[in-house]
C-alpha cells in the first residue's frame, strides 16, 4: 500500500519537471559564451561608441598613445571626427612637421592652436609652422595663438584655401593685408593686436574677398586713412568689427554702412571726440537686417536718445560709454534712448566702468555730512555701487515729454545700480538687461554673446 503511493509521488514529480534541452546540459561557462556570442556585435558596438565618446576629451598627444593600445584603439583613434577639429590647448608642440603630417593624415579642418603651450615664447617655432602648414591641404579654418604677424602673412599664401583665419593677439606692430587677396575663398577674417597694429598697406586687397561673411578690423591704426571705402565693396559682410572710429569721415554711415544689406551685427569700438555718432546712427536706422548693434568706448553726447530711439530694427544691444566727462549726461541720455526701444529690444548691456563707481562714491561722500556717512560706513560691502543720473530721470511715461527750462545748474540723481536695474526691468518687460561693472581696460573684451548667454 506505501509502496504505490510512493510510486505514484514519484510519477507526480516526475510529470511537472520542464523537460532538458541540449542547452541545460551544457556547462554554466559555456552557456554564458555563448550567450555573449549572440549579442557580440551589439556588444562591440556599445564599447566602440563608449571609446569614441570618451577620445574627444583626450589631447592630440594623447590619443595617439592611445591608438597604440590595441587594434581596436587604434581604429577608434583614427575616426575622422576626432581629427575634424584640433584643438592644441595646454598642449606644447616640439615639431611642427610631424604636427602637418598627422593633420594632413587625418584631413583635419578645423586647427585651433589659442592656448597652446611654446616654450620661450615659441619664436623658433613659428618659422617651422610656416613652412609645415602647407602640407595640410584639408584646412580649412585656423584660431592663432600670439605669434608674429609674418605667421599670419604667409599662413594666406601658403594655405589659399583657407575659409577662416583668426588672429587677435598678434605680436608684432606691423602687418600688410597684401597677401589675403591670395585667399579668395576667405569667409572670416578677424586680426587684432595686444598693442596696436599699424598696416603698411591700405585695404585694397580685401577688394578680392568676395565671398567674406565676417570683418574684425579692431586695434588697427589710422584706419581712416586705409582706403577705408573698400569695405562697402564687401556685400556679402554679416558681421562688421571695427575699431579706432574717432577718424572715421563723415560718409562712413551713409557711404559705407548702407551698402551693406545683409549686415546683421555691427561693432564699433572708440568713437570719441569728433567720431560722427549721429551720422552712423541715421545709417543703422536705415538698415533693416542689422540687428545688433555694439558701441564701445563712444563718447555719449547731447541728442543721442533720441537717435538711439529710432534704431527700432535693433534687437541687440550693448554700450559701454566712456565716461570721460559729464557722466550725468551720458546715463541720462542712455537710459532715454534704451527706453524708447522698448517694443523692439530682446537684449541690453549697459557697461558701467569702476572707475566711474570709484568717482561717483567719492562724489557722494563729500556731498555727505558725518551722520549719513556714519550710516554708509555701517552698509555692506558694495552697496555703495551708483552711477550719476541728469535729473528728470527718464522713464517711459515721460521721454515725449520736454525737460522744463530753467535758469538753476542742472541736478544730478545718484542712482544705486539695483535701482536702475529695477526701472530697467520694469520699463522693458520683455527686454534681458544686464549692468557690467567692468575696469576700463576690459572694456575691449565683452560682448553681447559673452554676457547674456
Amino acid at each position: 500500500m506505501s509502496k504505490r503511493r510512493t510510486t505514484r509521488g514519484s510519477r507526480a514529480s516526475k510529470a511537472k519537471l520542464p523537460p532538458t534541452t541540449a542547452e541545460d546540459n551544457k556547462p554554466s561557462n559555456i552557456r554564458m559564451d555563448s550567450k555573449f556570442m549572440e549579442n557580440y556585435l551589439q556588444n562591440l558596438a556599445y564599447g566602440y561608441g563608449t571609446l569614441l565618446y570618451v577620445f574627444q576629451y583626450l589631447k592630440v598627444q594623447d590619443l595617439l598613445r592611445a591608438g597604440c593600445v590595441c587594434t581596436m584603439w587604434r581604429d577608434v583613434a583614427n575616426h575622422p571626427i576626432l581629427w575634424r577639429t584640433v584643438r592644441m590647448k595646454n598642449s606644447q608642440i616640439h615639431s611642427f612637421e610631424g604636427l602637418a603630417d598627422t593633420l594632413q593624415k587625418h584631413g583635419t579642418v578645423n586647427l585651433d592652436l589659442r592656448k597652446m603651450l611654446l616654450p620661450n615664447g615659441g619664436d623658433d617655432l613659428w618659422p617651422s609652422f610656416s613652412s609645415a602648414i602647407n602640407k595640410v591641404d584639408s584646412l580649412r579654418k585656423i584660431e592663432l595663438c600670439r605669434c608674429p604677424a609674418i605667421v599670419v602673412e604667409q599662413l594666406a599664401t601658403s594655405n589659399p584655401k583657407l575659409e577662416v583665419i583668426n588672429a587677435v593677439t598678434i605680436k608684432c606692430e606691423s602687418m600688410s593685408l597684401d597677401p589675403f587677396a591670395s585667399v579668395v575663398n576667405l569667409q572670416e577674417l578677424r586680426l587684432k593686436s595686444t598693442a596696436g597694429l599699424s598696416l603698411t598697406s591700405d585695404l585694397s586687397a580685401l577688394k578680392e574677398l568676395k565671398h567674406l561673411k565676417h570683418l574684425s578690423l579692431t586695434s588697427i591704426k589710422d584706419l581712416n586713412k586705409l582706403n577705408i571705402d573698400v569695405i562697402s565693396d564687401l556685400g556679402n559682410l554679416e558681421s562688421l568689427d571695427l575699431g579706432e572710429c574717432t577718424d572715421f569721415p563723415n560718409t562712413f554711415g551713409s557711404g559705407i554702412l548702407t551698402r551693406l544689406e545683409k549686415l546683421e551685427k555691427l561693432r564699433l569700438e572708440k568713437g570719441q571726440g569728433t567720431c560722427y555718432t549721429f551720422e552712423i546712427l541715421e545709417a543703422v536706422k536705415n538698415m533693416p537686417k542689422l540687428e545688433q548693434l555694439e558701441l564701445v568706448n563712444f563718447d555719449i553726447k547731447s541728442g543721442f536718445d533720441k537717435a538711439l530711439g529710432a534704431c527700432t530694427n535693433i534687437k541687440k544691444l550693448l554700450i559701454i560709454p566712456t565716461y570721460i566727462s559729464q557722466s550725468a549726461t551720458t546715463n541720462h541720455m542712455v537710459l532715454g534712448g534704451v527706453l524708447r526701444l522698448q517694443s523692439t529690444l530682446s537684449h541690453f548691456v549697459w557697461g558701467v566702468t569702476l572707475e566711474l563707481l570709484r568717482v561717483t562714491e567719492l562724489f557722494v561722500d563729500q556731498c555727505e555730512d558725518s551722520e549719513k556717512k556714519d550710516k554708509k560706513e555701517k552698509k555692506p560691502a558694495g552697496s555703495g555701487d551708483s552711477i550719476p543720473v541728469l535729473k528728470p530721470v527718464p522713464f517711459l511715461g515721460d521721454l515725449s515729454e520736454q525737460a522744463p527750462q530753467t535758469t538753476e545748474p542742472p541736478q544730478v540723481e545718484i542712482l544705486p545700480l539695483p535701482n536702475l536695474q529695477k526701472l530697467l526691468l520694469q520699463n522693458l518687460p520683455t527686454t534681458r538687461v544686464k549692468i557690467l561693472k567692468i575696469p576700463f581696460h576690459a572694456t575691449w573684451r565683452q560682448t553681447i554673446t559673452d554676457t547674456v548667454n
